[in-house]
C-alpha cells in the first residue's frame, strides 16, 4: 500500500539548521539565501543554464501553458489534482479529458489518439501516487 495522505517530516535537528538561517538573514521569501542556493545546487546537478523554481504545481503548469502559448484544448486526464485542469482553464484552454488505464490509473495511451481535435494543443499527462505514465508513447503521439 502506498500512504499518500502521511506527510515526511525530516528529522527535526536537521531541518532547524534551516531555520536558524532564515532567522538569522531574515529574509523568508522571494528570492531568499535559501532559494538561491537550491536554485544554482540544481543547475549545476542538472547541467542547465535555467532553471526557475515556483510555489506551487499549480504555478508550474500555468507558466508552462503561458510559456508555450497554449490556446485551445489540452489532453488531459480527470484523475488529478483538481489544479491540473483548473491550470489549464486559468490560461483560457480547454481541458478534453481522456480515462485512466485501470492497471496505472494515468491517462490510458491507447485513448489519446481519439481525443484529438483540429483544436488540440497539447497532451498533459500527469503520474500517479509515483506510478509513471507512458511518456514514450504519449511523446510520439504528441510529435
Amino acid at each position: 500500500m502506498i500512504n499518500v495522505t502521511k506527510t515526511y517530516l525530516p528529522p527535526l535537528d536537521e531541518y532547524k539548521q534551516y531555520l536558524d538561517r532564515i532567522w538569522k538573514n531574515n529574509w523568508v521569501t522571494n528570492n531568499g539565501e535559501l532559494l538561491r542556493e537550491l536554485e544554482q545546487k540544481l543547475k549545476d546537478y542538472l547541467g542547465v543554464k535555467n532553471l526557475f523554481i515556483v510555489s506551487s504545481g499549480t504555478m508550474a503548469l500555468q507558466i508552462a501553458i503561458k510559456s508555450l502559448a497554449l490556446k485551445g484544448e489540452i489532453i488531459t486526464t480527470p484523475f488529478s489534482f483538481i489544479a491540473t485542469a483548473s491550470s489549464i482553464v486559468w490560461e483560457g484552454c480547454k481541458p478534453v479529458f481522456v480515462d485512466i488505464n485501470p492497471d496505472t490509473l494515468t491517462i490510458d495511451s491507447d485513448k489519446i489518439e481519439n481525443a484529438i481535435t483540429d483544436k488540440t494543443q497539447a497532451i498533459l499527462a500527469t503520474n500517479i501516487y509515483g506510478i509513471p505514465c507512458d511518456m514514450e508513447k504519449i511523446q510520439n503521439i504528441a510529435k
